[in-house]
């Protein structure tokens, strides 16, 4: 029965193809003939799923031997039939073209009497996709392992609450892999139609998930894209986020940073070059590409081009808010639902109590009031939490949220995020609101660095200048921000810290509001005419500071002037106009100078913040008038035009931070520079005279960049750095490098690039008795084995080798024996992570980039040892996390940063060779 009504519908269905569009048909279709494509598409889109559905039941009725579950899904899926067959009694073509007794309708009536059906039966074509899936036996493998498209995705912990989402990630990842896993199915669907199995199996498709700001779009989006099935359906994956004003060279640079190793010097590259490159990545691939936060059809216009179509199962998928864009995108848009008020409850005593669906009895009550008329956005609900979390001790606060909910109507959300974020914000502490609201200074969508963030902060004002706390006081700020759910974490550092972050884009909207309401923020770009306001957020691709636009601006009105626009070219003229005379803080860091920079930028003696980039030379440039400095930081946007500074800068005598390129001469103080924190790069060459750290007492960050031969005593003066915490060494035109004979006391992070030690150097380093973090890059070290001796390492955390010819590897746990993540990065010789290492109780991360498969079992078997031994005994059981991106030859470049030419050729010649038999004997996409 129900394979004949399938086989009605079939014929129904393919006959109101032929008709529908017929002068007749579409005359009496109000609005038929601008109805022309979707009407077609949903057609064809409703003969594939009934196609679909017809070759699972022909697959059930021609195998022997049935189990319980074929038997149980067969009869669903006759009841389903059914069902729709009698719902929509569609028996005949013109009950599928008209709606009502015959009546002509208007042709978007007959559209949606399509979607409709569509929705229905794509609901019975997800069960049957789920099964498919559970019959691949896909699970035991995906328990084992994650799999990540960039390493640093693969740093970021799994602990954001997620609530009443299992059914949507389930049926989008079926949705959007099941040519993975179809088995039977689409073997006789690609016998039997070979052009409806090229179209809408093969064919590169887009899944766009609509839904308004704050439902969960990017949430759901984030957990299909990161599912286990996902991983193993798709060679390769990148995500972007495209945003309301979208950049296009962004975009490419974004998605190509997540498919093969790319350098700062992308951003000089032409945009067409870039988007060649990412084609090419892409063609013959079968790839994901996850685009976030899609406003305009335009942006899609400008994006959709270079993505090849391979015919092999490639999919897009998409999040937007508009339903216009998601219908322009795809034939069936994936409508993200409203949260039931059961799930919002388990959310909000989550995020509140951090228990699932319990509250304390004073608190029910009001709680579920609260959670009643917050509506059906999570976010609405996340943000509530984050006042109610940190006032669980003040039932005023409770009723004054209630009282603000009951005054908004239940159905209008912008209204209802507004004032929930006015009330986060009125309960902030003083000295976190001007905090809050300079977020509104950086372009929505913005990741933005924590160090950055902290020392604008300083210099502003909102945090008192400190010899060594105010990097711990601005931390604590943020962390208040994080959990009072106003800002989110975007990216963690190696050692598990945060290092830059955003806030939502709908916080964001509030925000920017009550700044430019305030008159503190005015958004100069092409919707926004430049006025007075103390921070002035430049998001255009011209300098927006003349005389005409401020010449009636007092200089006691402008404090910041922030440049955030692309691709910013300026060449020699006049910035600096006397209403900037007071300025604090000057961000001309995305602003590419080529002449230098105007020499009056030294007569803004009141500047705290400045970063500029240029390939100009700024000899000239009086430094040492800006006696108010405290954080400079200056980069040469062309690396092979070497920054031009005057060598005395370091006699500033109130800067904390100085940022310059590694090839940047600059000399020690000759007088004790206390103040000084942070210093990268220090030059170090053979020619110039031992550096005396004597005069940078209180340093807390360095690094070191190295040309020429030195002597182990050449750095010797190190030990005197007692506040010293972090240290980075790399080396340029160098024979040989030797370790100090001394290091700081106090050392807890060491980074080595290029150095080429011997494994043996190790043991020094382990010595060191505070260190945590070690990070071995680019040949740090040599040679094929490592023994380490014991005792080492004793309070490391934290190690990262990356690019090394290591092949053997022997430590126990007694080498580490509080290791808590280790990170291997195209370490294309090690075979085998120390299978000792499952006796570390305390490791909780091992993430693997570009290697052989052997070395991810090893760390699977480390995994499973682990938990055996340690089970019930962590909070944080072992995860092992595998990167899969494309396996390409590496240069000589960094796959981070620009780095120099190494003198090792033997060493390198050795690494070329061994990745040429790696890609002779592995498929180009490594899958592991």
């Amino acid at each position: 029965m129900a394979f004949d009504a399938v086989t009605t519908l079939i014929q129904v269905v393919e006959a109101a193809k032929q008709d529908i569009m017929t002068p007749k048909i579409l005359s009496t279709l109000y609005g038929g003939r601008s109805m022309m494509v979707p009407l077609l598409e949903t057609i064809e889109l409703l003969s594939y799923n009934l196609h679909f559905l017809q070759v699972f039941m022909r697959s059930k009725t021609e195998k022997k031997n049935w189990d319980t579950g074929d038997s149980s899904l067969y009869k669903y899926v006759e009841i389903e039939v059914a069902r729709i067959y009698e719902k929509y009694k569609i028996k005949s073509k013109p009950r599928l073209i008209y709606v009502g007794d015959y009546w002509p309708t208007k042709a978007e009536d007959t559209h949606n009497l399509l979607k409709s059906i569509v929705r229905d039966i794509e609901f019975v074509k997800d069960r049957i996709l789920k099964e498919e899936r559970r019959a691949a036996a896909l699970e035991a493998e995906e328990q084992n392992i994650t799999i990540w498209d960039t390493y640093r995705n693969a740093l970021k912990t799994e602990n954001e609450v997620i609530v009443g989402l299992d059914s949507d990630i389930e049926r989008i990842v079926n949705r959007l892999c099941y040519s993975y896993f179809g088995g039977p199915v689409l073997t006789i669907l690609k016998n039997s139609n070979i052009d409806k199995f090229r179209k809408y199996v093969l064919k590169l498709q887009v899944m766009a998930l609509v839904g308004e700001g704050g439902i969960g779009k990017t949430t759901l989006a984030k957990r299909v894209y990161g599912h286990p099935t996902t991983n193993a359906s798709f060679h390769i994956r990148a995500s972007v986020v495209v945003s309301k004003v979208h950049n296009l060279k962004e975009i490419l640079i974004g998605l190509l940073r997540c498919i093969s190793p790319i350098t700062s010097e992308i951003y000089n590259i032409d945009e067409a070059q870039i988007a060649e490159q990412l084609s090419i990545s892409l063609m013959d691939q079968k790839y994901l590409i996850f685009l976030d936060d899609i406003w305009t059809t335009a942006a899609w216009d400008a994006i959709q081009g270079y993505f090849p179509e391979n015919f092999n199962g490639s999919r897009i998928l998409v999040t937007t808010r508009s339903k216009e864009v998601s219908e322009y995108l795809s034939t069936n848009p994936y409508q993200v639902k409203y949260q039931t008020l059961l799930d919002r409850w388990e959310l909000f005593s989550r995020k509140v109590f951090r228990q699932s669906r319990y509250v304390p009895s004073e608190y029910e009550k009001i709680g579920k009031h609260i959670v009643w008329r917050c509506g059906g956005l999570p976010l609405e609900v996340v943000l509530i939490s984050g006042i109610l979390a940190i006032a669980k001790g003040s039932p005023q606060i409770w009723r004054d949220v209630a009282r603000t909910l009951d005054r908004v109507d239940r159905y209008d959300n912008n209204k209802r995020i507004s004032k929930i974020v006015s009330l986060s914000f009125k309960y902030l502490p003083n000295h976190l609101k001007d905090c809050f609201q300079y977020f509104g200074v950086f372009p929505e969508d913005s990741d933005i660095p924590i160090k950055k963030l902290i020392n604008l902060w300083v210099a502003e004002g909102f945090i008192k200048p400190h010899k060594s706390l105010e990097k711990v006081v601005g931390e604590s700020y943020l962390h208040d921000l994080i959990n009072r759910s106003l800002v989110q974490i975007n990216e963690l550092s190696i050692d598990g810290k945060v290092k830059s972050c955003n806030i939502h884009d709908r916080v964001h909207e509030v925000c920017v509001r009550k700044a430019i309401d305030g008159n503190t923020l005015c958004i100069i770009n092409d919707n926004h005419a430049p006025k007075s306001s103390h921070w002035l957020s430049c998001q255009t691709s011209h300098w927006p500071i003349t005389r005409a636009s401020y010449w009636n601006c007092g200089p006691d009105e402008i404090h910041s002037v922030l440049c955030f626009g692309k691709d910013v070219y300026h060449s020699k003229c006049r910035l600096v106009y006397p209403c900037l005379e007071l300025l604090r803080v000057l961000d001309l860091s995305l602003v590419k100078c080529s002449r230098g920079m105007p020499s009056e930028i030294t007569d803004l003696v009141h500047l705290r913040y400045l970063a500029l980039s240029t390939i100009g030379s700024l000899y000239k440039l009086q430094f040492l008038k800006l006696k108010n400095l405290q954080t400079l930081l200056v980069t040469s946007w062309i690396k092979k035009y070497p920054l031009q500074l005057p060598c005395d800068i370091l006699g500033l005598r109130q800067l904390r931070h100085l940022h310059v390129d590694q090839r940047c001469s600059q000399y020690l103080p000759s007088l004790v520079k206390k103040n000084l924190q942070t210093l990268y790069w220090l030059k170090v060459a053979s020619s110039d005279k031992k550096p005396n750290f004597r005069m940078v007492p209180n340093l807390k960050e360095l690094g070191i960049y190295i040309e020429g031969q030195l002597a182990p005593s050449y750095l010797g003066s190190l030990v005197y750095l007692n506040l010293l915490e972090t240290l980075k060494f790399e080396v340029g035109r160098v024979e040989r490098f030797y370790l100090p004979t001394d290091f700081p006391p106090n050392l807890k992070k060491l980074t080595l690039r290029y150095t080429y030690l011997s494994w043996k150097d190790m043991d020094t380093i382990g010595k060191l008795p505070h260190l945590e973090v070690l990070k071995l890059k680019d040949f740090a070290c040599c040679g094929s084995k490592w023994e380490p001796s014991e005792p080492g390492f004793r309070e490391l955390k934290t190690l990262l080798i990356s690019r090394s010819d290591l092949k053997h590897w022997n430590a126990s746990s007694n080498n580490f024996p509080i290791l808590e993540r280790l990170v291997l990065r195209y370490c294309w010789e090690l075979k085998q992570v120390p299978l000792k290492f499952a006796k570390i109780g305390t490791l909780e991360l091992i993430v693997l980039e570009c290697c052989y498969s052997s070395l991810v079992t090893s760390a699977k078997q480390i995994s499973s040892a682990n938990k055996l031994l340690f089970l019930g005994k962590t909070d944080c059981p072992l995860r092992v996390c595998k990167v899969g991106i494309k396996v390409e030859l590496p240069n000589n470049k960094s796959f981070e940063e620009e780095s120099v030419e190494s003198s090792k050729k033997k060493v390198w010649k050795a690494l070329k060779k061994n990745v040429w038999e790696a890609l002779s004997s592995f498929s180009i996409t490594f899958q592991g």
